[in-house]
């Protein structure tokens, strides 16, 4: 598992500004004689992690995302991983999470309300719930008062949203709905040093997939703002 786990890892940052790498490049980075490494990423290529050819390693798609959490799931340190990934990918990441959950997403969400500009990172919709997440990417652990700051921001966001909901429910994509139920929430690839900030939950990106399947039955222990439809 440390040989995978290194390999992996020098995957991810070979890979980071082009699509591939040579093997040669992937077994100096991971300290792995070459022989071994060949031998690994043979494996990885049945798994439809990486592709190969002609000497090169190949990561297509979103599997640098699947690289990351494999990664992370056989032991790296998620910090280490997070430094590896962009913006981009964390919040691919993120709807990933969404979809494979039954919502439907819409990302980098503009509306105006109140005579100023808004935009949410991505907007998680499962009737009656609203799930508006504000992405956060950061390379190392969250101070207390960095965490405060990004709640108390996304809460404002979504009750802007929430506000404003009844003039845009088509563009929102719940025209029809009697009521929504709208959660401000924050990702993050680490852990914050508090779980919730006034009920607002901040949760790391690998934990999303089990607070999508719970936040119904815990509605009433998070922040939300309902909104009913007449």
């Amino acid at each position: 598992m440390h040989i995978e786990r290194e390999i992996l890892v020098a995957i991810l940052k070979r890979t980071m500004e082009r699509g591939d790498a040579r093997v040669e490049d992937i077994s100096e980075e991971a300290h792995i004689p070459l022989s071994l490494t060949k031998h690994i990423l043979e494996g990885f290529c049945s798994e439809g992690l990486i592709e190969l050819a002609n000497d090169k390693v190949i990561v297509g798609g979103g599997n640098r995302l699947r690289i990351a959490v494999k990664a992370i799931s056989l032991g790296s340190d998620i910090e280490r991983v997070a430094r590896l990934l962009t913006w981009s990918e964390f919040e691919d990441f993120s709807v990933l999470a969404f979809e494979a959950n039954d919502f439907s997403v819409k990302r980098n969400f503009h509306f105006a309300w109140l005579r100023k500009r808004w935009e949410i990172d991505i907007i998680g919709l499962k009737k009656p719930l609203v799930i508006s997440a504000d992405c956060k990417h950061w390379h190392r652990k969250w101070s207390g008062a960095a965490s405060i700051r990004a709640a108390k921001s996304q809460i404002e966001r979504t009750k802007a949203l929430a506000e404003a909901s009844r003039g845009m429910r088509n563009k929102i994509g719940i025209a029809g709905w009697e009521h929504a139920y709208f959660i401000p929430i924050i990702l993050s690839l680490l852990p914050a040093q508090q779980k919730f900030y006034e009920r607002t939950p901040i949760v790391p990106i690998l934990q999303l997939r089990d607070f999508l399947q719970n936040v119904m039955v815990h509605l009433d222990e998070v922040n939300n703002f309902c909104i009913v439809y007449v």
